[in-house]
């Protein structure tokens, strides 16, 4: 169903705690059934025609359905039945709270983290407010010793339905759980606990997307995020250490401080898709020193207008350029605001004009790819282990200079000049993007040089996700348009086989191909095999719930063989903690809230993230 306006979240809670018990229990069927029913829309809204005799009516304020009053059923049961529910299941959950978008730019991110974080979540302001600048901005400044016992109590709010969405497992996760998630998140972004809040977003969009079998969900992503949840909330209900508060708490606004006047020329543009629901592109610059700075648009929307965001005017300034011509063009910004993370703002007062731009082989942007290997994946592993906010603008992206080995479907094996073999993959599986396509082509060229801009996979042992490349020289390698400036964005531009330039025409196979593998290349290093194994463990407790892990056989016995004895301790005590069912003097089972087992589970993930990132930065580095 499409069309439907967006709903906030106390409007899903309040519609569905006016249901009475036996219909809660049919809420999901009736969300399956919704589906096909038709939509119009109206000035003041939607109409949802269930069938001959029953419609359903939203009704919008500032293009938002803000009051359960605003959602009418003509049914003889409303307002409390299910078509009223099932309706406002299906539409899109409003968050006009602002958040930072260095979430969004992981995922990357997973975004850019996934970094975002895995490269961009809910929406950030790009503007500060009229006359207020720096600190005043940022809501986490200034921050209390502790967190206020409202916070407290919506960080508990917030645990508590965690450990309930762990126990159950995507299977177990339907309307009646969202809906509660959706609701603790709201009361913690309204006290302040933006991180945790951001963090539930995801996990909210990421159950939603898994039960309805979205292409985007990846169970990998949706674990991290509970665990980032999980984590979060449990610190935040407990006792904190006053220097950590602040971190925790997270920002609702980046604070933006006035800069010099600034020269900046383009780098690459990248689109960006939110499991939160937003999209948009971010486009890297450079200045004279070779500090990375951003220009972000992202808004709620999916890969359509990521798609198309490219083509949309940079909201830095009057210079007219779109982020496709600016990321081969030049900026010259005074007035200007930035975050300390190096947003760029959108003030009113920032006054920008066009410029020349610079190859990449010219200075000040050759300078990147003159960094010495190790030092650019130490910069990128550290900066993954910073809080979203706080990461500065492209610290998890590798500038290399690679030649292509060969490529299987949209996976390219490159190797670079030191001997270091790497594994290119896609930064985005949206099909509206033309990432695969690009990378698939790519991987044909045999032989070819290329300079590479790709963001670090800190999950995977040598990977990076591709984001932009660019000819070196002469020899093997591409051939790009002259309007593209020297290098082509893989989210936007679209690679073809005639652009292809190899020393012997033969040694690219036709496009629909691909080369045979070469027993003289060297494979990639795979992941650890025991890491692995103990990575599906803790994401089978997130698809399959507690039970599955209660009926799992027991792996201890091959962590310990590859020593990995604390893993094994962890393991081993989720399962115990799965399996224990607590009972009375008379021996009847009592109720278990399941926090022992959640505790248990966020030990082992933990553990488990940690471990794997050590063992991901030990592949690239002698």
């Amino acid at each position: 169903m499409t069309g439907l306006p967006p709903v906030t979240a106390p409007v899903l809670a309040e519609a569905l705690e006016a249901l009475p018990a036996r219909l809660r229990r049919k809420v999901d069927d009736a969300v399956a059934r919704a589906a096909g029913w038709p939509v119009t829309g109206t000035d003041g809204g939607a109409t949802v025609r269930v069938d001959e005799a029953t419609t359903v009516t939203l009704v919008t304020a500032d293009g938002v359905v803000r009051r359960a009053a605003d959602a009418r059923c003509s049914c003889l049961l409303a307002p409390n039945c299910l078509h009223r529910m099932a309706v406002l299941a299906l539409a899109p959950v409003d968050d006009a709270a602002p958040v930072d978008d260095a979430a969004a730019m992981n995922d990357a991110a997973r975004v850019d983290d996934a970094a975002a974080g895995r490269p961009v979540d809910p929406a950030c302001a790009t503007e500060p407010p009229a006359g207020v600048t720096g600190d005043a901005v940022a809501e986490g400044a200034g921050s209390p010793p502790a967190p206020t016992g409202r916070q407290r109590t919506a960080a508990d709010g917030l645990w508590q339905v965690s450990v309930a969405v762990l126990g159950a497992g995507i299977v177990g996760c339907g309307v009646v759980l969202r809906t509660a998630l959706l609701r603790a998140v709201h009361e913690a972004r309204a006290n302040g606990l933006h991180r945790a809040a951001a963090a539930g977003t995801r996990v909210a969009a990421g159950l939603r997307a898994a039960r309805e079998g979205e292409p985007q969900h990846r169970l990998a992503d949706l674990t991290d995020d509970l665990r980032e949840l999980l984590a979060v909330s449990r610190r935040l209900r407990g006792e904190t250490p006053a220097g950590d508060l602040g971190a925790l708490l997270g920002t609702a606004r980046r604070a933006y401080d006035p800069q010099a006047g600034l020269r900046l020329y383009g780098l690459c543009t990248v689109p960006m898709v939110a499991d939160s629901g937003y999209a948009g592109v971010v486009t890297y610059l450079a200045d004279r020193d070779g500090r990375l700075w951003t220009v972000a648009d992202l808004a709620p929307g999916d890969a359509g207008r990521a798609a198309g965001a490219g083509d949309a005017t940079v909201a830095v300034g009057e210079s007219g350029l779109s982020h496709r011509q600016l990321t081969r063009a030049g900026l010259v910004v005074s007035g200007g605001t930035a975050s300390e993370s190096g947003q760029l703002g959108a003030g009113r007062a920032v006054r920008a004009a066009r410029a020349a731009g610079v190859g990449w082989a010219e200075e000040p942007l050759a300078g990147l790819w003159a960094q010495p290997l190790p030092d650019q994946v130490r910069r990128a592993f550290g900066a993954v282990t910073l809080p979203l906010p706080e990461r500065p603008a492209g610290a998890d992206l590798l500038f290399l200079t690679v030649r292509v080995l060969g490529g299987h479907d949209h996976t390219v094996l490159v190797d670079t000049a030191d001997g270091a073999v790497l594994t290119l993959t896609v930064a985005d599986e949206h099909a509206a993007l033309p990432h695969r396509a690009n990378l698939r082509l790519l991987g044909q060229a045999v032989g070819a040089r290329l300079r590479l801009v790709g963001r670090l996979d800190p999950t995977r042992r040598a990977t990076v996700q591709a984001l932009a490349v660019g000819p070196v020289d002469d020899g093997p390698g591409i051939t790009l348009p002259v309007s593209w400036a020297g290098h082509a964005d893989l989210g936007y531009d679209r690679l073809h086989t005639s652009q292809l330039r190899t020393a012997d025409v033969a040694a690219v196979p036709p496009p629909d191909r691909l080369a045979a593998p070469d027993p003289a290349v060297p494979r990639p290093r795979l992941g650890d095999p025991a890491l692995e194994s103990l990575r599906r463990q803790v994401e089978r407790v997130v698809s399959g719930g507690r039970a599955i892990q209660a009926l799992a056989d027991p792996t201890e016995r091959k962590l310990r063989l590859a020593r990995l004895d604390l893993g094994a301790h962890l393991l081993a005590a989720m399962g115990s903690a799965a399996r224990a069912r607590p009972r009375d003097a008379f021996g009847r089972l009592t109720d278990d809230d399941g926090q022992a087992f959640a505790a248990s589970w966020l030990a082992l993930a933990v553990y488990e993230e940690a471990a794997s990132r050590a063992s991901a930065e030990a592949s690239w580095l002698p």
